[in-house]
């Protein structure tokens, strides 16, 4: 192939990626399950605390949230789906090329913002692994082992998450799968923690909040203790 049949075959595969990414499974089971459903209103609970957090995007969890495990896993499986089936097309009829990674980044993108629902999409973890499991299947495991590590280190879903992905960088440059591979892994995890971050801050305002009630409460027992001790 020359460099014009090269640049065409790869914007046609990012382009197609986007298309296909952009398809929000999540919205389509709940429609067909439950019509009334609002994934845009699924927040979830925040362990330790009575609060809820208030997710930004429109995922599995969401589908998780309102309408069961079931539902969340289908919903899941089908968005890896979407974004497996056009890097595994693309990796076949053309091995020599890049199009099977820039199938995969433009899967990413039009999950995160789908053009089909205002770009306002889910968080990307599902597609992710759709196309890491046909580009290269070991990354999977060393995600999830990644994801575990972090999360026995810091206690915390949302960084133990975005810890697993940004594995994904060293493990490609280990693995010499080359520079559109690296390319790859660096846009998930700027896409993931960018649509991330909203979710981020609004769990630290309600630790924050859970911090400043646990230190009201203890002042409000010393209080309580010296008033009775002077009382004697």
């Amino acid at each position: 192939m020359g460099v014009m049949e090269d640049f065409l075959l790869g914007s046609a595969a990012l382009l197609l990626g986007y298309a296909i990414g952009s398809i929000s499974f999540p919205r389509i089971v709940a429609r067909l399950v439950s019509p009334e459903t609002v994934l845009e209103d699924a927040p979830a609970p925040v362990e330790g605390t009575d609060e809820k957090l208030e997710m930004s995007g429109v995922s599995a969890t969401s589908v998780r949230i309102k309408l069961g495990s079931k539902f969340g896993c289908l919903s899941s499986l089908l968005d890896m789906v979407k974004v497996a089936v056009p890097v595994a097309v693309f990796q076949i009829l053309f091995p020599e090329s890049p199009a099977n990674f820039l199938a995969a980044t433009g899967g990413i993108l039009g999950h995160n913002w789908p053009i089909y629902y205002r770009f306002h999409g889910g968080y990307g973890h599902s597609a992710i692994y759709g196309g890491t499991l046909v580009i290269d299947w070991t990354a999977v495991p060393v995600n999830f082992v990644g994801t575990s590590i972090f999360y026995f280190a810091t206690r915390h879903v949302h960084i133990a998450l975005f810890g697993g992905v940004l594995l994904l960088l060293p493990w490609f440059w280990y693995r010499q799968h080359g520079i559109f591979a690296l390319i790859y892994a660096g846009v998930c995890s700027v896409a993931y923690f960018i649509r991330l971050l909203p979710d981020l801050r609004s769990y630290q305002a309600i630790e924050r909040r859970k911090t400043a009630t646990s230190t009201d409460e203890s002042n409000g027992v010393g209080e309580a203790a010296d008033s009775s001790r002077s009382n004697v």
